[in-house]
């Protein structure tokens, strides 16, 4: 090895030892005798596709004797800074599967402070090396100003698992036992594929998330304060799901085998071909779920007539086959346009079977049983195709893109209900009740978005877009009585036929800009909506036009040793779901009822939140206070009604409430304590104050208040173990909340994994234990007028999966690849 290549092989790995803090020094202020250095900047393209090359390294050498003089790495923009004393000099610039490139540089003392050395492109090499090189591998946890980014890979509690349960693993987000997403305590979130509304998220995006395999997943990024340029919807933040996709040349791929008890097996294939034109990928996985689940409750009525005590339990087995697939090409036109096309297609088949007992016991502590079988059956099919156009003009920044998308997702339900009861004193069960459920959803959806960006002076930008979407969504529910189950005749009064026509257009303006160490962003975003419901049945029809301005703004500005200081508004919208507008009924459960509103109305939200980032040499801490006002907002009411027997029935239906005050802060870091032990947490304390009143026609019938306080957090520990394996330990705490009409009970779990490298590190096997205790159970009381209850449930017990993965001619994942540059553009921050 010569002179020039020992300097540089001691460079890049001292880079990549010490990461941000090559960095850092570099963006230091310099004094003393350093001031009179001269900083050389410039930008690392990829030859054929004219993309930044982050992480690539920069050594500069002496001209005279090709001594190391400094060195540094390009960012995810392709740029770099480095200073230097007059002289001559030359700098190598070389990246894996690049062919080396060196640039004279003559540094005279009259020059200018600064020396732009502009775009300079790096050619693929002709043949990819198979000697070791260093790399970096991405952290758990990446955090931003305006985002938090997690590689769901590194979290090897999430293998085998779906897309639901990677997140109901992320700090801050919690899934319900209905599968409802909420961040930071509010379940009002805009859940986003690659960037974009999905077919992957189809009807129901709790229903969806779980039948989509967790290892199709790249990463999450959550965005709680999004600016302009995103949509309005989702008054608590955005997350996006990123989907695998590569770009590296020739032919690259990952394959996945997972099996698990109980039964969750599965498998994906995630592959590309790369020439210098065309880039062809493909995303293919699927898989066999079995998962038991049960719950139970005691129920407790105290009228002043009666005092009974009402005991449930539920036992569930949902077995499920899902499958997925997305395809597509990147065509390069030229150097600086791009035209990408895909087509996804999502199908599942899912069997419940659900046993659920109620035993009434008397104030004589008499005994009523009711016995109900509910056995189910659920078809989905999505489909979604895309096109996306960018074109890069000649100045940095310059771009155009245009987009299109359009989806077509399909639903069919059936269920066929039994209630059997025994009252007093008698021997056996009798047949009372026999129903069946026929429901088919469709829905399609139609988007058409452009953006464009425009720099402007020096480091001036203003941003233009639009968005118009349209949906149509159909809902045919019937519903059949049969008085001995065998000729069964239509319900008129539980069946409806629901419609729901959407039609969004949003245009956005932003204007950024730098003032010495401050950086901002102004924006506003227009959208106008026309949203119509029509029982096609009844007739009755129901439409909602209403226009908003929702401005943003963010403030930022940089501290020394790379610390920033963010501050931040938004104004949001929470359109109400379909599901929630829907007025059907749910016959699985006869004692509790579930209904739609179809007069909700949209709630707003004013959102404020100030961040402090402080990166270090091996860890990175984030500060972040925030402060939501939203009126209007919308909540499940539980009423109890009489019926002519003993029971009572609870019917839950969403009601347009008054205020809600949210208070929080939250904590997020990763610090490397060691080569074997890294550790990633996050810490949530918030405080809410809920007050609003439900009406009955023109009266009030309910004045509701609420105020809790809560916390939650999350620690993993990163272990290595030489070259033996890696372990990971996962602990997930949430603390009890109060709501409006009762109390969210406390949950804790514990996650396990086990990952190690074989076949020349060319494949991980892996081994997860997934609520290690048991535990995770979600425990809650109910508090009426004459009416307590306490209940718990679980959706899923505790799962063991094992995973191997085979990577064809791939590394594990650097920190820096150069994948997703065009895809999910729109989610780029501020």
């Amino acid at each position: 090895m010569n002179q020039k290549s020992f300097h540089s092989f001691l460079l890049v790995l001292s880079i990549f030892l010490t990461g941000n803090q090559v960095i850092a020094q570099n963006r230091l202020p310099m004094s003393g005798k350093e001031a009179r250095q001269i900083e050389i900047k410039g930008q690392i393209l990829d030859g054929e596709t004219e993309l930044p090359v982050e992480f690539a390294t920069i050594s500069l050498f002496n001209t005279s004797d090709s001594t190391l003089v400094g060195g540094a790495l390009s960012d995810d923009k392709g740029n770099f800074k480095l200073a230097a004393l007059p002289g001559a000099y030359y700098a190598q610039i070389q990246f894996l599967t690049y062919m080396n490139k060196d640039v004279a540089i003559d540094l005279v003392v009259l020059a200018l402070m600064k020396t732009d050395l502009g775009q300079i492109i790096l050619e693929p090499a002709t043949k990819e090396l198979d000697e070791v090189v260093v790399q970096t591998q991405r952290t758990q946890m990446e955090l931003q100003l305006d985002k938090k980014v997690y590689n769901v890979g590194k979290d090897l509690s999430n293998l085998g698992g779906s897309a639901s349960d990677i997140l109901s693993n992320l700090p801050s987000v919690a899934v319900d036992v209905d599968g409802t997403i909420s961040l930071r305590g509010s379940s009002s979130v805009r859940v986003l594929i690659d960037g974009k509304p999905s077919g992957l998220v189809g009807l129901s995006s709790s229903d969806a998330l779980r039948q989509l395999q967790g290892n199709l997943v790249e990463r999450v990024e959550i965005i709680t304060n999004p600016s302009a340029r995103y949509d309005a919807e989702g008054q608590a933040g955005i997350i996006n799901i990123i989907l695998k996709k590569e770009k590296a040349k020739g032919i690259n791929g990952s394959f996945t085998l997972n099996t698990g008890y109980p039964n969750n097996h599965g498998g994906s294939v995630s592959v590309n071909l790369r020439r210098k034109w065309v880039n062809l990928f493909a995303n293919v996985g699927g898989g066999y779920r079995m998962s038991p689940g049960m719950g139970s409750s005691r129920q407790y009525f105290t009228y002043p007539d009666t005092t009974y005590t009402t005991i449930s339990n539920r036992d569930m087995e949902r077995a499920s086959i899902n499958y997925s697939a997305r395809m597509g090409a990147d065509f390069y036109l030229g150097k600086n346009a791009t035209l990408t096309t895909y087509y996804l297609t999502r199908l599942s088949n899912e069997n419940n079977f659900t046993t659920l007992s109620y035993k009434d016991y008397g104030q004589d502590n008499s005994l009523r049983e009711t016995l109900r079988t509910d056995d189910g059956s659920e078809d989905e099919a999505n489909t979604e195709f895309g096109l996306n156009f960018e074109e890069n003009f000649k100045r940095k920044g310059h771009k155009l893109t245009i987009d299109f998308q359009y989806q077509e997702n399909n639903e069919d339900q059936n269920s066929l209900v039994f209630q059997d009861f025994k009252d007093l004193n008698a021997l056996s069960f009798v047949p009372v009740d026999f129903m069946s459920s026929e429901n088919t959803e469709s829905e399609k959806r139609t988007m058409f978005q452009t953006d464009y960006v425009h720099p402007f002076a020096e480091k001036g930008q203003f941003e233009l877009g639009s968005r118009i979407t349209f949906r149509d969504i159909s809902n045919d529910y019937l519903i059949k009585d049969s008085e001995d189950g065998t000729v069964y005749s239509k319900n008129v009064n539980l069946s409806n036929n629901f419609q729901y026509i959407e039609g969004i257009s949003a245009f956005y303006g932003i204007f950024s800009s730098e003032y010495e160490k401050l950086t901002y962003q102004l924006g506003t975003r227009y959208e106008i909506s026309d949203v119509t419901t029509e029982l096609l049945d009844t007739q009755e029809r129901s439409r909602q036009q209403y226009s908003n301005f929702f401005p943003s703004a963010f403030f930022t500005y940089s501290l020394a040793n790379e610390h920033k200081l963010q501050a931040s508004y938004s104004r949001r919208i929470g359109r109400p779901r379909f599901r929630n507008l829907n007025p059907f009924v749910s016959i699985s459960d006869a004692r509790n009822y579930r209904v739609g509103n179809p007069n909700l109305l949209p709630s707003y939200t004013d959102s404020y939140e100030l961040g402090y980032l402080q990166n270090f040499e091996k860890s990175s801490l984030y500060y972040g206070a925030y402060y939501r006002h939203s009126t209007g907002i919308d909540q499940n009411v539980t009423t109890l009604v009489d019926t002519l027997g003993l029971e009572r029935v609870k019917i839950s239906r969403p009601e347009n409430l008054g205020f809600r005050n949210s208070l929080g802060i939250e904590m997020n870091g990763s610090l490397e304590i060691s080569k074997w032990w890294s550790l990633n947490g996050n810490a949530n304390f918030y405080h809410s104050n809920t007050e609003g009143v439900v009406y009955d026609g023109n009266e009030i019938s309910q004045v509701l208040k609420a105020e809790a306080y809560s916390f939650s957090t999350r620690l993993s520990n990163n272990l290595k173990f030489g070259d033996l394996f890696d372990a990971q330990v996962n602990l997930m705490y949430r603390a009890p909340e109060n709501s409006t009409q009762g109390r969210r009970l406390s949950m804790t779990s514990l996650d396990l994994g086990f990952s190690k490298d074989v076949i020349k590190k060319n494949a991980t096997v892996s081994l997860s234990v997934r609520d290690l205790f048991n535990s995770r159970k979600y425990r809650g009381t109910t508090d009426l007028e004459y009416y307590h209850d306490e209940s718990e449930f679980q959706w899923a017990s505790r799962q063991v999966n094992v995973s191997f993965t085979y990577r064809l001619n791939q590394k594990k994942k650097r920190g820096g690849n150069r994948e997703n540059q065009n895809y999910g553009e729109e989610m780029e921050g501020f």
